[in-house]
């Protein structure tokens, strides 16, 4: 017996790695979620609103670096939804959500809580198709996976609740595999003149984002060869603060004057990674170089003298060849001196515990 179209879905789910689903239970969902219980190797989360789901799939994906799932059902389902996908699409997560539609007999005749999905996910989704044969189906979902992956962002995917309970058929373009995106190194031109701008610098700054995940120890030896202190985004925190001897805390909104003042008294901010959305915060009057692995990022929140596109982990493995170590740490030490008194400051409140008061009588 052939499966059904949400089991197809769900077995195509488990082979791109996903693990579990983030969804309520019911209506036009019933079939995948019945598909879930049949399969033994993905979970179904149940959570209250679906725009918890959403967050946690975008969460997941943030943290492990692997797709996240979620799913919701039509109309308010739809709704709940976009809060949490706007979330992951900004912030770069892979997601791919499940949106389960009104029978496909009825589109187009507003009928019960129907929602035009593609219109509702167009903003905040690089991959938007409504499936309503299974022919169509596993390449659709297919593609979904492949764009969340390779362009790290949401992919929805429509599913009419009487084609999820359809027998499925196998398509031969259909691929098994997802491969992860490809690492990009700047041309050794590019490299060159970005060595030259370095070496010819001396009050150098480091502004990490989120983008130098897995590229910690490569910044701690940028760093060092450099003698340039290391600021980072709230995003990039996680990835560049720990057991790093460099750091002088984040900037922006939420930052510290340690982080703001080492890159305003730089002679060169190399922003790495990071798409910092607060042009306010950024110098406009120093030499500033960013890398980048999204291309139409570079130049776009600052005025950059030099912009590559690259990861940012093989870009500085291949940078740090071309460096002259630099023997002053003058700049690097007044930042850190700083840093230690805007960290004295924080803990104020926690050891002044103020004078303690008499028991009141009454």
């Amino acid at each position: 017996m052939a499966k059904k179209i949400a089991e197809q879905l769900i077995d195509t789910l488990v082979e791109s790695g996903v693990e579990r689903i983030y969804a309520v239970t019911g209506d036009s969902l019933n079939e995948v979620n019945e598909a879930v219980r049949k399969n033994n190797k993905i979970q179904w989360i149940h959570v209250r609103h679906e725009e918890t789901g959403a967050y946690a799939a975008a969460a997941e994906a943030q943290l492990t670096g692997r797709i996240g799932c979620c799913a919701g059902s039509s109309g308010p389902g739809h709704v709940h939804l976009i809060n949490g996908l706007y979330d992951a699409q900004r912030s770069g997560a892979p997601v791919i959500a499940i949106a389960s539609t009104i029978p496909s007999g009825e589109f187009g005749t507003e009928y019960f809580q129907e929602t035009n999905t593609i219109k509702l996910f167009n903003d905040c989704s690089y991959y938007n198709e409504v499936a309503t044969t299974p022919g169509q189906f596993p390449r659709m979902l297919q593609s979904a996976i492949q764009t969340a992956i390779t362009r790290k962002g949401v992919a929805v995917v429509g599913l009419p609740g009487d084609l999820a309970k359809a027998s499925s058929v196998s398509v031969d373009s259909s691929v098994k595999n997802y491969p992860a995106p490809p690492e990009v190194c700047p041309a050794e031109e590019d490299l060159i003149q970005l060595a030259e701008l370095l070496n010819n610098h001396k009050r150098i700054t480091l502004f990490c984002g989120i983008g130098c995940r897995g590229a910690h120890e490569e910044v701690i030896a940028l760093s060092e060869k450099l003698n340039a202190p290391v600021v980072y985004t709230f995003k990039g925190k996680m990835e560049v603060q720990y057991e790093n001897p460099y750091e002088v805390g984040m900037t922006g909104l939420l930052g510290m004057p340690s982080g703001y003042y080492s890159m305003h008294e730089a002679e060169v901010l190399l922003m790495l990674g990071t798409d910092f959305p607060y042009s306010a915060f950024l110098p406009d009057d120093i030499k500033i170089a960013q890398i980048d692995i999204k291309p139409e990022r570079l130049g776009r929140r600052a005025k950059v003298d030099i912009g590559l596109c690259g990861d940012v982990r093989m870009t500085i493995q291949a940078l740090l060849r071309m460096l002259d170590p630099k023997t002053d740490d003058t700049f690097l030490l007044k930042q850190l001196k700083r840093y230690e008194g805007v960290k004295k400051d924080l803990a104020a409140y926690t050891e002044n515990k103020g004078d303690h008061c008499c028991p009141i009588k009454i």
